[in-house]
């Protein structure tokens, strides 16, 4: 059983390593979604700064870290290597996504359902990345109880 765990999450991690090299390799469609983001009047002075530190804009800022985030913990978790904490991260990200792309509740029709499909697949997604960090890096053997003769 140790073997279909190990695959189990190979196969999970590999949605988040295409969909994060797919932010990269396509990184002004994901600086347009990431555009739609309200970022707080409360951040803006930080984002400003930030700007002009790094001398891009903050929706390609965070078009990056998002495709970095979901492509460094697909990694991880595929090679299980700290699953716990990567599922951890990805379980933040997916809720913030979730909430900032797919608001179902602001919408309705057919857009209302579609969004409301792809929450539901996050929702999906959030319990398997707690699933993980309940295995952790899997089943372990259980040591025998040792025996004791009488001689």
């Amino acid at each position: 059983m140790p073997a279909f765990i190990s695959f189990g999450r190979f196969l999970f991690a590999v949605l988040f390593i295409f969909s994060g090299a797919a932010k990269l390799l396509d990184l002004a469609a994901t600086t347009e979604v990431v555009s739609k983001i309200a970022i707080p009047a409360l951040l803006t002075p930080y984002t400003a700064e930030l700007e002009t530190m790094a001398g891009m804009t903050t929706p390609k800022m965070l078009a990056i870290a998002a495709g970095v985030t979901e492509l460094l913990c697909g990694v991880m978790i595929g090679f299980n290597f700290a699953a716990r904490y990567f599922a951890m991260i990805l379980i933040v990200f997916v809720i913030v996504a979730t909430y900032t792309q797919h608001d179902f509740w602001n919408q309705s029709g057919a857009e209302s359902t579609n969004n409301m499909i792809h929450a539901l697949k996050n929702l999906s997604l959030i319990g398997a990345l707690l699933i993980i960090i309940g295995i952790g890096r899997g089943p372990r053997p259980v040591a025998a109880e040792p025996t004791y003769s009488d001689a």
